[in-house]
């Protein structure tokens, strides 16, 4: 088995048949990569837009199996970048692109069959992409493909052990406090908390405190500000609750915070491997926020504010998993706590994009601010992990 990307580089070099440093062609061999030309995209960022729209058309009525694709996909992507800019084949340098492309499209490919046609026409598009760039010129393509190829081939034999497949076989909670399934669905993923994580070590390691009773005063006060806003609720508020919901665009937070990503590691013009290692480390992160919070929620089986009163109106649908706590906290704290981390000038901009979620979910109608505050906290916990992980633009993500 495949236990480290070492691995993966040395099946590279072995197929390719030479590993020569001594003359080389292009492009010199850095830690940082090389700089990308004017006004070119990274490959990293067109495949995360098309992450984007392919787990929007494939995964639906949970965030789970997004957080998943957008993890693999990204990893798979900044390691082949390493693996193609720290190697010469033939004493030529691989191109990063081409090996983020390739990459990228096998993890979508093995992960949505039925979408093979849109990936292999990203592919060609790429291809005929960067060959309009002079930097791409000097380097090998087709060496890069194969990188990516096999670097796909490692990150994927990592996720089918994974445990994100794990089949629930119990029973539902009854009783006052908790949540209620709504037959004949049954509960989203309730042993996703014990899914193999990239950064913690299990799914409880940062589970929150037990919520409230629901005779308890800290729960009333929390029903009755829910209440208020639900029977109040101004167009703002409603225009916010559907934003979260559905306008912020295919692949839920994890989208809307790859936007986000974009926008930061663009206006800095960061090269092809610093870009996806930024990607890398958010998805991670968000990954492993995603395991913890539903780690939480079946540890609690907690109740819904609706369920508790059902005068409470909900606008934008009725999640069929527990309540606590609240996903989008966790996804987006995960998230902001990543990138400001890597781009301390955006954090009062990323700040203000995890109170909205927060916010957004109590004005839906769907979760207590005490869900809210114990969601962004773990996602802080895991962002702040993730941090002390980020790698040095030579250095791959271990796949053991």
């Amino acid at each position: 088995m495949l236990r480290h990307l070492a691995l993966a580089l040395t099946a590279v070099v072995s197929s390719s048949g030479c590993n020569d440093n001594s003359s080389s062609t292009g492009p010199s061999v850095t830690a940082e990569g090389p700089a990308l030309s004017p006004n070119e995209s990274t490959a990293s960022t067109r495949w995360m837009i098309a992450t984007r729209n392919t787990v929007g058309r494939r995964e639906v009525g949970s965030p789970l199996g997004m957080a998943r694709a957008f993890a693999l996909v990204a990893v798979a992507q900044y390691n082949a970048a390493v693996v193609a800019g720290t190697t010469k084949v033939s004493g030529k340098q691989p191109s990063e692109a081409a090996a983020v492309s390739s990459a990228s499209a096998a993890v979508l490919r093995a992960l949505y069959p039925v979408e093979s046609d849109s990936i292999n026409a990203q592919v060609a598009s790429d291809k005929a992409y960067f060959s309009n760039f002079a930097s791409e010129a000097l380097l090998d393509f087709a060496a890069g493909t194969t990188i990516g190829q096999t670097v796909a081939t490692a990150v994927l034999a990592r996720a089918a052990t994974d445990r994100t497949d794990a089949v629930w076989t119990g029973t539902i909670p009854t009783g006052a406090g908790f949540w209620t399934n709504v037959p004949p669905a049954q509960p989203v993923s309730p042993r996703w908390g014990e899914a193999r994580g990239w950064l913690l070590t299990s799914g409880n390691q940062f589970r929150p405190a037990t919520p409230p009773t629901i005779n308890s005063a800290e729960f009333q006060s929390a029903l009755a500000e829910v209440k208020t806003f639900t029977a109040n609720r101004t167009p703002e508020q409603l225009t916010l609750a559907q934003f979260w919901q559905y306008a912020s665009g295919f692949g839920g937070p994890m989208g809307y915070f790859t936007e986000l990503a974009t926008s930061l590691t663009t206006a800095q013009n960061l090269n092809e491997r610093k870009t996806a290692r930024v990607y890398a480390v958010m998805h991670m992160a968000m990954m492993d926020a995603s395991i913890g919070c539903w780690d939480a929620k079946y540890t609690y089986w907690y109740l819904r504010p609706f369920q508790a009163d059902p005068t409470i109106s909900t606008p934008v649908g009725r999640p069929n998993f527990p309540s606590y706590p609240s996903a989008h906290s966790c996804l987006s704290a995960a998230a902001a706590g990543v990138l400001t981390g890597l781009f301390p000038s955006a954090g009062s901009m990323l700040s203000a994009k995890v109170s909205e979620a927060g916010e957004a979910r109590i004005f839906a109608g769907l979760h207590f601010r005490f869900e809210v505050i114990a969601g962004q906290d773990l996602g802080r916990k895991v962002a702040a992990l993730a941090l002390t992980r980020v790698p040095e633009p030579g250095a791959a993500i271990p796949l053991y």
